[in-house]
C-alpha cells in the first residue's frame, strides 16, 4: 500500500532525477501528466518548488524542505510497515544496517554470514558511509542500527553494545616486532614505517602518539586506506600502527603479525552497536542486535 499521493510521488522522482523525463521514465507515467501534478501542487502551495531551467528541474529552498521532509515519511511508514508486518507475524527480514567503510572489508561479510545462518529469512541492507556522518544517517531513519567507531555520547543515541580492539604494530610475521609480546611506538624510530594518513581516525591516533613520545619516526610511506596499508606491510617495506579490527583476519590466516603497543596512554579503539532510542526496532533488527550484544560479551 502506498499512502503517499500521486503528486508527492512525482515530485520525488522528479527530485531525484533533476528531470521530468527521466522522472517518467522511471515511472512509466507521461511527462506531461507528471508535470501537470506539479504545478497543481505548487498552485496548492502557493510557491514554486522546483526552478525549470534548460538543464533540468532544480529544487527551490521549500522544494529541498518537501523533499527531506517526504524521504523521512517514507521511511517512517517502511518502519510502521515493518511493525505491522511483526505483530500479524508476516516478518519479512529486512532490516537496513548503517556502518563505516573499516568493517566493509571483513568484519561485516563475517556478521553477515553469521546473521544469515541464525535468520536464514533475513535479508540485510548494508549501507556503508563516513564514520562522522552515521549518526545524523541514524537520526534521519537511514538504517536502524548503526556500528560507529569511538561512538560519542549523544541525547537520543542508545549505545546497545561496546567492544574494543587494542592498537599495535602490524608486521610480516619474521619482522623482529612479531617476536614479542608487546611493542613499544618506539619501534616507529627504529623501523621503516608506514603512517597512516587523514582521513583514517589512526592518523590523529599517529600524531598524538608522535607528540607524545618525542621520536622521530621513520617515515617511509603514507596510505588513507587501511588495506592498502597492510597490503605494504605485507610486500615488506614497512611496519605500521593499526588497530586490531583492521587486521585480525589477516593475523589468523598468518598473513601478518599484530603486536599490541604498551606505554603509550592511548585508548583503544572502540566499535558500538548503536540505534535511534526515539525509534522503535523491528522485531528482526531487536533480533540482531542480541545477537551481537551476546556474541561480543562472549568475546570480552
Amino acid at each position: 500500500m502506498n499512502p503517499f499521493s500521486r503528486f508527492l510521488t512525482y515530485f520525488m522522482a522528479v527530485a531525484r532525477h533533476g528531470s521530468i523525463r527521466k522522472a517518467s521514465e522511471e515511472l512509466r507515467i507521461a511527462a506531461s501528466a507528471i508535470d501537470r501534478h506539479i504545478i497543481l501542487g505548487e498552485q496548492s502551495l502557493q510557491t514554486p518548488l522546483f526552478e525549470r531551467l534548460s538543464t533540468g528541474m532544480r529544487l527551490t529552498t521549500v522544494g529541498e524542505l518537501l523533499y527531506a521532509h517526504a524521504n523521512r515519511w517514507t521511511r517512517d511508514f517502511d518502519n510502521l510497515s515493518r511493525q505491522i508486518d511483526d505483530l500479524k507475524g508476516l516478518n519479512r527480514g529486512h532490516v537496513d544496517i548503517l556502518a563505516p567503510e573499516a568493517l566493509a572489508r571483513a568484519f561485516l561479510p563475517k556478521l553477515a554470514t553469521q546473521l544469515k545462518e541464525h535468520y536464514p529469512g533475513i535479508v540485510l541492507n548494508i549501507h556503508i558511509h563516513d564514520n562522522a556522518e552515521l549518526g545524523q544517517r541514524l537520526f534521519n531513519g537511514e538504517g536502524e542500527l548503526a556500528f560507529i567507531l569511538d561512538p560519542e555520547e549523544a541525547r537520543d543515541l542508545q549505545l546497545r553494545a561496546v567492544r574494543a580492539f587494542p592498537l599495535g604494530v602490524v608486521s610480516q610475521i619474521n619482522h623482529p616486532v612479531a617476536t614479542q609480546k608487546t611493542a613499544r611506538f618506539s619501534a616507529c624510530a627504529e623501523y621503516p614505517v608506514i603512517v597512516p594518513a587523514e582521513p583514517l581516525a589512526l592518523a590523529t591516533v599517529f600524531k598524538k602518539l608522535e607528540t607524545k613520545s618525542l621520536i622521530n619516526v621513520c617515515e617511509v610511506v603514507t596510505a588513507n586506506n587501511v588495506q592498502m596499508i597492510t597490503s605494504l606491510v605485507k610486500t615488506g617495506i614497512g611496519i605500521s600502527i593499526l588497530s586490531y579490527l583492521d587486521v585480525m583476519d589477516d593475523v589468523k590466516l598468518g598473513q601478518v603479525a599484530f603486536t599490541p603497543l604498551v606505554g603509550t596512554g592511548i585508548a583503544p579503539l572502540k566499535l558500538g552497536l548503536v540505534h535511534d532510542r526515539t525509534r522503535p526496532l523491528s522485531a528482526m533488527a531487536r533480533r540482531i542486535a542480541d545477537s551481537v550484544e551476546a556474541e561480543w560479551r562472549m568475546e570480552e
